[in-house]
């Protein structure tokens, strides 16, 4: 495994004063929250979350697919476009950031 894919692609966006919305592209999961700091951390939690289902599933053949599951078109192409604005100028109301894929998961299935 290379490790570009032990890290997962989100963006985040403030949709108002008091709320952030974010996407992990990779998995298509969405949170939102009423700060950055608590959005990044919901996202965390989330991911997680999420891994440690997939790989507790009994039936290990959708596994791979769970895995892949990637979001719509329109948010890869949003998070794109502010990966290009963001080299241009700042927004201050768009981000974009990364995740780990948490290897503390490694342990349950050993």
């Amino acid at each position: 495994m290379t490790p570009q894919k032990l890290i997962l692609r989100c963006y985040g966006r403030q949709i108002d004063s008091q709320k952030w919305y974010a996407v992990c592209l990779d998995f298509n999961l969405a949170v939102e929250a009423s700060s950055l700091n608590e959005m990044r951390e919901k996202m965390k939690e989330v991911i997680a979350s999420y891994l440690d289902t997939v790989l507790d599933t009994e039936d290990v053949n959708s596994i791979p697919e769970l895995l892949s599951r990637r979001a719509p078109i329109s948010d890869w192409l949003f998070y794109y476009y502010v990966a290009l604005m963001y080299h241009i100028t700042h927004p201050p109301k768009n981000i974009l950031f990364k995740a780990s894929i948490p290897f503390h998961l490694a342990h349950n299935h050993c």
